[in-house]
């Protein structure tokens, strides 16, 4: 049986709890405002630390939707139609799945909530991403990386993405390059089709 607490007693604990609230906390506050103010770098740390967080969590959110992809439900394969988070990848808009590494890779950007809609193009997927964080040594990639490939047959001297396969988009997760396969035109990890391409440069979410 829960033991009542005297009438008075109880005012002495709503008086004690004003006092902290309306001393206490502002006094608290104004400290800590204070030492930013005298301690600029700090600020500068924490804005670090909290930016790191936040990329921590779009990354992870990136990977694990990456990661589940081809799980039961998530990829759908009936009638020569593929479905990936219920959208069709290999439609007319993507020449029936033979152009549809972009498609693929910001459905999973897009479900993740790192980009707001889904692109058909690298180039535009490069555009998308301008503000997120470059990697330019594949050996510093991390699960929740953008990674676009330039091909080795048919890209330019320049590297520039401009369409009919001459670059290519995917996305690194704990279970190898998440993309759509050139060769079965169809959402994939991994596999011989990679090795038409070599590394351009790697995406890391900013927020």
């Amino acid at each position: 049986m829960r033991r009542r607490i005297p009438v008075e007693q109880q005012s002495e604990i709503k008086k004690h709890n004003y006092i902290i609230h309306r001393t206490l906390v502002p006094r608290a506050g104004d400290y800590f405002v204070g030492l930013l103010m005298k301690q600029p770098n700090l600020l500068i740390i924490l804005m670090i630390f909290f930016s790191t967080v936040a990329y921590a969590q779009t990354a992870e959110k990136i990977n694990k939707i990456g990661n589940e992809a081809l799980n039961f439900g998530n990829y759908i394969q009936k009638n020569n139609e593929i479905f990936l988070y219920g959208i069709k990848t290999n439609g007319a808009d993507t020449k029936n799945g033979q152009w549809a590494c972009a498609k693929v890779a910001t459905i999973i950007l897009k479900k993740a909530g790192a980009i707001d809609k889904i692109y058909l193009g690298v180039r535009n997927v490069e555009t998308e991403l301008k503000d997120w964080k470059k990697i330019k040594n594949e050996k510093d990639l991390k699960p929740g990386d953008v990674v676009i490939w330039v091909n080795r047959f048919t890209g330019r001297d320049d590297e520039k993405c401009t369409g009919g396969g001459n670059c290519h988009v995917g996305i690194l997760t704990d279970n190898g390059y998440f993309h759509n396969s050139p060769l079965s035109d169809a959402p994939t990890f991994g596999g011989i089709s990679l090795w038409a391409f070599y590394f351009k440069i790697g995406y890391r979410p900013s927020n």
